[in-house]
């Protein structure tokens, strides 16, 4: 009885092993079929754009838009950096939420025309979307604070008297 409880328990494991294994390689290749670093690099490079355009349309201050671009420098260079780590934090977050086969169904999607189209148009779209938003609704959202934030003060202050 021993024994057949200890070779079930070693083919459990060595199954279990192998399936996480191919999982695993299945993440990694993934990861490589989506072009992670070079995709994640140029959607930060049109993040930054955009929000320098930004800022540049709010600073008149020539000094200022200096010490501003430097800043964005700094700041792409320091988030580009950290793409490696970003690429284990995705495989282990693939690992977590989705089943071998499920990855495999992302490779199949990826592989195609498709999904190698919404790979390459995915930073220009993240950057449209980023400029859109910065434009349309980041002036909204601060005028909407601004007045929910003036009512929470008068109510406040209504409060304390």
């Amino acid at each position: 009885m021993k024994k057949t409880t200890l070779i079930v328990i070693f083919c459990f494991t060595a199954f279990t092993f192998s399936f996480s294994q191919s999982k695993q390689a299945a993440i990694n290749e993934l990861i490589h079929v989506m072009k992670n670093d070079s995709m994640m690099n140029k959607m930060i490079d049109a993040m930054i754009l955009t929000m320098t355009n930004q800022l540049f349309s709010e600073l008149k201050d020539s000094t200022a838009k200096a010490r501003s671009a430097e800043m964005m420098k700094i700041a792409m260079e320091t988030a580009k950096e950290l793409a490696p780590k970003m690429n284990v934090l995705m495989t282990t977050y693939y690992e977590k939420y989705f089943t071998e086969n499920e990855i495999n169904d992302f490779l199949t999607f990826y592989k195609s025309p498709t999904g190698q189209k919404s790979l390459s148009v995915m930073p220009q779209m993240m950057n449209d979307m980023m400029g859109e938003m910065m434009k349309n609704y980041i002036p909204e959202m601060k005028n909407t604070m601004k007045v929910r934030m003036d009512e929470y003060i008068k109510k406040e202050k209504k409060h304390i008297q």
